[in-house]
């Protein structure tokens, strides 16, 4: 084998060299008797020949040769018939394959452009297509639970509210919220059309894994389709609160019962004339404070304060509380008042627009809560905080801490209107984005959004540790790519074996175990397949055409034709089939 010629047989050369052999000596022995005469080196060459030209066409030899590519079709999932007709019928003779995930298709080293129809190539397979010129055709929209959007990760007593918008809905199904015993929870009738938005919503019970579930079922009862909604609850720490006001008020009443009852502990401060306060303890021991401090405030993770409580700061009192934030990372809010939205620069940071509106309607109810007629105006470092898709309040960060403050006014109404829980929703949503976060030395995050058994499950790992070691729950090993800018982030790829709950950790630390959900084939199938096709419309475009394509060619091994062995073959053993007869 030289100058890039091989046997494509070359498996079988020995047992074919060795019959060859074999069948060569016993001509040698038949013709042993005429080895004193001429004839016999003669038919000897003759035979060898014929012999060597039967060899060459068992072993097939083939030659390296340059050779044109052309275009090729890969169908993938969701294609259409039709449309697969019609390219076929344009290319009578195109190379056409089925594309499976995770497998390199054979076609692409034969081909320079690709058409693709159905909804496309996975995202984790597209390098495999780089330097190719691909068609996107597209094909069938996909139906059904096409997204289905939710928090996977709650604090208890926080509301799990699943948003789903559903394609081609039928008339007389149902779409039902079942608990991980599957009781039903909560659910809506799909009506006829194009698309329906639908939200549902439950208030978990207890912290712990678990996998909810959407159900789908058709005027007869009979289940259609079921989707798991794997949540991780998380056990609420209790918060160290210190509500500091210049005189009661209902509002501040309500917020501090509210407060107490989910077990916080509250230290509330009332001022009843020049330094005489009254204090109240909650769910903590009698400790009073009447000088505000850095080292007083150091424990507090949220501080709640009215306006005159605020305004009537001295220097080294707001100095201590600004110290408090920036440092320590304990969240500030101010409960407003009329005059507050009137404050100068110097001595409120927030600014505010009229809009004239006394009210806004939350959580798709028609109870309304009262708001002061302002808005806040947009202006940097300002952040919105947004509640039921409206922002009703905002935050200027200060280093490690936040000072927020809200256009509400007067939410007690919705307890004695008995809306309790959307009062609950509100205050919790709220101050959730305000109380000072605890530090962490390992922070995981997910960056596949649906992970799939034997599927690439991607995710990244915030760790001051030098060299981490991430096992997973069978003790297996996986190896992490530092990033090269930020030395603390670290990738990992793993490839789940199990359908459910699967979990990695680092190794020997137990309690750095990060918790996710492996999905079945058949879940999240309509996502999925939505995404899919949206992914490959952003990478190839769908349009008609390839395009300016070079033409490429490749270096490919090319049977040498059997004639040309076929044809020695015949005329020696016709020579010596006539020979015998000549020399006669």
């Amino acid at each position: 084998m030289i100058d890039g010629t091989i046997f494509l047989n070359w498996k079988f050369f020995w047992p074919f060299f060795v019959g060859s052999l074999l069948l060569w000596a016993v001509f040698i022995w038949k013709e042993w008797t005429q080895r004193k005469e001429q004839r016999f080196w003669v038919k000897l060459m003759v035979s060898c020949v014929g012999i060597a030209s039967l060899l060459a066409m068992a072993l097939r030899p083939a030659h390296r040769k340059e050779a044109l590519l052309g275009k090729g079709l890969l169908l993938t999932e969701g294609h259409r018939p039709e449309q697969l007709d019609s390219i076929r019928s344009l290319f009578r003779r195109i190379r056409t394959e089925s594309y499976i995930p995770g497998n390199t298709p054979p076609l692409l080293e034969t081909t320079d452009s690709l058409f693709v129809l159905g909804h496309g190539i996975q995202p984790f397979d597209m390098w495999q297509f780089k330097g190719k010129a691909v068609n996107f055709l597209g094909g069938k929209e996909p139906e059904g639970l096409v997204d289905v959007s939710h928090k996977e990760e709650l604090l208890l007593g926080e509301e799990l509210s699943i948003k789903v918008k559903y394609t081609n809905p039928k008339t007389g199904h149902w779409l039902i919220l079942n608990d991980p015993g599957e009781n039903g929870l909560d659910s809506i009738p799909l009506d006829d059309g194009e698309q329906q938005y639908v939200e549902l919503g439950t208030n978990p019970k207890a912290s712990g894994h678990f996998v909810y579930s959407l159900v789908e079922k058709d005027a007869e009862g009979s289940v259609v389709r079921t989707e798991p909604l794997p949540v991780k609850v998380q056990p609420r720490e209790p918060l160290n609160i210190w509500m500091v006001t210049n005189f009661p008020t209902f509002e501040t009443k309500y917020l501090k019962n509210f407060l107490a009852e989910n077990g916080h502990s509250v230290l509330a401060r009332t001022q009843l004339t020049k330094d005489r306060f009254k204090f109240e303890y909650f769910n903590r021991e009698a400790s009073p404070i009447y000088q505000m401090t850095a080292k007083a405030l150091e424990d507090f993770d949220l501080i709640i304060m009215d306006t005159d409580s605020y305004l009537g700061l001295g220097p080294s009192s707001k100095s201590a509380l600004e110290e408090t934030i920036r440092e320590r990372g304990t969240g500030l809010f101010i409960q407003p008042n009329a005059p507050f939205f009137k404050l100068s620069q110097r001595q409120s940071p927030f600014r505010f627009l009229v809009d004239g509106k006394n009210d806004a309607t939350f959580g798709g109810v028609s109870e309304r809560v009262e708001k002061y007629p302002y808005a806040f105006q947009d202006r940097f470092p300002l952040q919105p905080i947004i509640l039921d898709s409206v922002a009703m309040a905002a935050y200027i960060p200060m280093e490690k801490g936040k000072m927020a403050t809200s256009i509400l006014q007067d939410t007690y109404h919705l307890i004695l209107n008995g809306n309790q829980d959307l009062y609950a929703k509100l205050w919790t949503q709220l101050l959730n984005e305000l109380v000072r976060q605890q530090e962490v030395e390992t922070e995981w995050q997910a960056l596949t959004d649906i992970p799939r058994k034997d599927q690439p499950f991607e995710f990244q790992l915030r760790t001051h540790l030098e060299s981490p070691q991430v096992e997973t729950d069978q003790g297996a090993g996986i190896p992490l790519l530092q990033d090269y800018s930020v030395s603390t982030l670290w990738n990992g790829t793993r490839y789940p074996r199990n359908v459910g709950w699967n979990h990695l950790e680092l190794s020997r630390d137990s309690l750095s175990r990060f918790s996710y959900y492996v999905f079945d084939a058949n879940d999240r199938k309509a996502v999925t397949q939505k995404r899919v096709l949206e992914a490959n419309i952003r990478k190839f475009g769908q349009h008609e055409g390839f395009g300016k394509v070079q033409s490429a060619t490749v270096r490919d091994h090319v049977p040498v034709s059997p004639l040309w062995f076929f044809v020695p073959f015949v005329l020696c053993m016709g020579w010596l089939w006539l020979e015998p007869k000549l020399s006669q």
